[in-house]
C-alpha cells in the first residue's frame, strides 16, 4: 500500500446552518438568509477556481470540506467537488456530512460536473436524534455501492449506545464505524463504557489519549476559510497572509519549504480528530492511508514497522502510550504486525517489550535475521557473514576509534551483523566508510554491504535488506506485498516501502463481505 503522505486542503466557508435540529448543536438554530447562502456559494466557487489553478504548482492532491452545519444539501458543493475530482492531479475529494441529501440527485449533479466516483470520500455522522440506524445505514450502503469511499460514525454518547450498536449491525463490515469522544460528558468513560465502544470502533482509544500539539507535524496540510484565512487545522491560530494573496501564485507560509517556514499553532494539545488525525505521523498513514482525515481505514493484512523514529520518537527510549494504544487497535483489527529494524532481535525486544506479544516476529539486523511463525512453528532465516571480517576490522579500531559489536546465533554458529560503534558526537561520514572499506586488511574481501546510522556503522551480508526480509515473510505466509504496509523513516526503509506501495486510488473501496 502506498502510504506516503500527500498534501491536503481542508475548506470551511461561511455556511453556519443545518437542516437537522439536534438539541446540542448551535447551527440547527441559525437559519441562513438567501443572501448569506449566496455569499457562501460565491466563496466556494472562488475557492474551487483558485484551487484548480494552484493544485499542481502547490502539489495538492486532495480536498475535504469541513463545514459548520450541513453543506451537501446545497448543489453548489457537489458541482465544485465534481469539477475538482475531474482533475488528474486530485486523488480524493469529499466532505463531512449527515447524509440528509438525496443520493440519486446529488450524485447526478456530481457526475454532470465531471465527478469521478472513485475519488469521492464522505465522512458521515449518525445523529440518533434525527434518524434511525436502518435508514442511515441504507444510505451509507447505497453510496458505497456507487463506488464512493465512506466512513460512518457517531459521538460516544452512552445514552445512544444501543442505537450505535444497531448501526454497526446494519452496516457491512467493510464500512468503518468510528466513535468520537463526547466532550460534554464531564467525566472519564468507565472501563465498561470504553470496552463497549472499542468493540464497535477498535480505534476509539485514540480519542482518549492526550495528543500534545507539534506544529512541525502539520506542515503538509492547510485549513482555508471562506475569506481566505489560512490555518494548519480547524483549531490552530491563523497563519500570516491570505489564500488569495497574489491570485494564481503561492500564498505566503502555506506549506513547508515556502516563505516563513514552521510556525507555532498556538495550541497545547490536538483535541479533535481533524487536529490529531491530519498530523504527518506514521500511525495516521498506517491506519488511514495518505489522506487520514477522510477516516477511511486502509486495513493492511500485515504491517512491517521500523522502531527508532517510527514507533519510538527521536530522543525517547520507550513507546508512547498513544502508540501502544494504536498498535493494540491494529491487532484487534486483524492486522498482522512485524518489526523491520536494524536492531537485533534481542535489542528490539528490550525496546518494545510492552507490545512484543502483539508482534509475530519480523526483519531484524537490517535483514540479516528474519523470524516469524507459520502454522504455529517458529521459522528463522540467517544471512551469515564471513567471520574473517571481524578480524580485519579489528586492525582498524584505533585509527577510526570504534568498538566492534557482533550479533549472531551461537546455536547455528553464525554472525549476521557487525556494528562499529562510536560516541554519539562522532557520526560516520560516507567518505570515512569508503576509506575504511578500502583498507589493506579488507582488500579482496567481499560479500557485505554497509550503512551508517549516526555513530553506528552497520555491516551485513550483501543480500541482507529489510525489503528482502519483508518479501521473504510475505511469500512464506501467502501475503501479497501490495496488501501489506511498511513504515520507516530512513534510506534503509525506502526499498521495503516501495515494495509494499501500490496506487491507493480504488483500493479504499473494498468488496462488501
Amino acid at each position: 500500500m502506498d502510504l506516503r503522505p500527500r498534501r491536503m486542503i481542508l475548506y470551511r466557508g461561511s455556511l453556519k446552518s443545518c437542516n437537522y435540529r439536534c438539541s446540542y448543536c448551535p447551527f440547527s438554530k441559525h437559519p441562513m438568509s438567501r443572501r448569506e447562502l449566496l455569499r457562501d456559494k460565491e466563496q466556494w466557487d472562488r475557492f474551487c477556481l483558485s484551487l484548480a489553478d494552484r493544485a499542481e504548482a502547490m502539489e495538492i492532491h486532495s480536498l475535504m470540506v469541513t463545514p459548520y452545519g450541513e453543506a451537501l444539501i446545497h448543489p453548489w458543493y457537489w458541482e465544485g467537488l465534481g469539477r475538482l475530482s475531474a482533475m488528474d492531479r486530485m486523488e480524493a475529494v469529499g466532505a463531512q456530512t449527515n447524509l440528509s441529501f438525496s443520493v440519486e440527485q446529488s450524485l447526478k449533479i456530481y457526475r454532470q460536473a465531471g465527478g469521478k466516483l472513485d475519488k469521492l470520500r464522505l465522512w458521515a455522522t449518525f445523529h440518533p436524534e434525527m434518524t434511525d440506524a436502518e435508514a442511515f445505514g441504507k444510505t451509507c450502503r447505497k453510496l458505497w455501492d456507487s463506488g464512493a469511499g465512506i466512513c460512518a460514525g457517531a459521538v460516544g454518547d452512552i445514552r445512544y449506545l444501543d442505537a450505535i450498536k444497531a448501526l454497526r449491525r446494519v452496516l457491512p463490515d467493510s464500512i468503518y464505524l468510528w466513535i468520537n469522544k463526547m466532550d460534554g460528558l464531564g467525566r472519564d468513560y468507565t472501563q465498561k463504557e470504553r470496552t463497549a465502544f472499542e468493540e464497535i470502533d477498535p480505534y476509539f482509544g485514540r480519542e482518549l489519549e492526550r495528543t500534545f500539539a507539534e506544529a512541525r507535524l502539520c506542515e503538509e496540510r492547510l485549513f482555508v476559510e471562506g475569506d481566505g484565512t489560512m490555518k494548519r487545522c480547524n483549531i490552530s491560530r491563523a497563519l500570516p497572509g491570505n489564500w488569495y494573496d497574489g491570485e494564481g501564485s503561492f500564498p505566503k507560509n502555506a506549506f513547508s519549504g515556502k516563505e516563513g517556514g514552521t510556525m507555532s499553532c498556538g495550541r497545547k494539545a490536538c483535541t479533535c480528530y481533524l487536529a490529531y488525525g491530519g498530523r504527518d505521523e506514521a500511525m495516521n498513514r498506517l491506519l488511514f492511508g495518505p489522506y487520514p482525515l477522510f477516516r477511511i481505514p486502509v486495513r493492511p493484512k500485515a504491517a512491517f514497522l521500523d522502531i527508532d523514529k517510527t514507533l519510538i520518537k527521536e530522543g525517547e527510549r520507550r513507546l508512547a502510550p498513544k502508540t501502544i494504544t494504536e498498535l493494540k487497535a491494529l491487532a484487534r483489527d486483524k492486522c498482522r504486525l512485524f518489526f523491520a529494524t536494524s536492531l537485533s532481535y534481542r535489542d528490539a525486544m528490550r525496546r518494545c517489550q510492552e507490545v512484543w506479544p502483539l508482534f509475530e516476529g519480523g526483519v531484524f539486523s537490517g535483514g540479516g535475521h528474519v523470524v516469524f511463525s507459520k502454522e504455529g512453528e517458529r521459522q528463522e532465516k540467517f544471512l551469515a557473514l564471513d567471520p574473517k571480517w571481524v578480524w580485519a576490522l579489528k586492525q582498524e579500531r584505533e585509527q577510526y576509534r570504534f568498538r566492534i559489536l557482533t550479533y549472531g546465533d551461537p546455536h547455528h554458529g553464525v554472525i549476521y551483523k557487525i556494528t562499529l560503534f562510536r560516541p554519539k558526537r562522532m557520526e560516520w561520514s560516507r567518505e570515512e566508510t569508503k576509506r575504511l572499506m578500502r583498507a589493506e586488511e579488507m582488500e579482496g574481501m567481499e560479500g557485505i554491504r554497509w550503512f551508517a546510522e549516526g555513530s553506528c556503522l552497520e555491516i551485513v551480508h550483501k543480500e541482507a535488506t529489510k525489503a528482502g526480509g519483508v518479501r521473504f515473510i510475505c511469500q512464506s505466509l501467502g501475503i501479497l506485498p501490495r496488501d501489506a504496509a511498511a513504515m520507516g523513516d530512513g534510506p534503509e526503509d525506502e526499498e521495503m516501502m516501495e515494495l509494499c506501495a501500490s496506487s491507493l486510488r480504488g483500493r479504499i473501496r473494498r468488496s462488501i463481505q
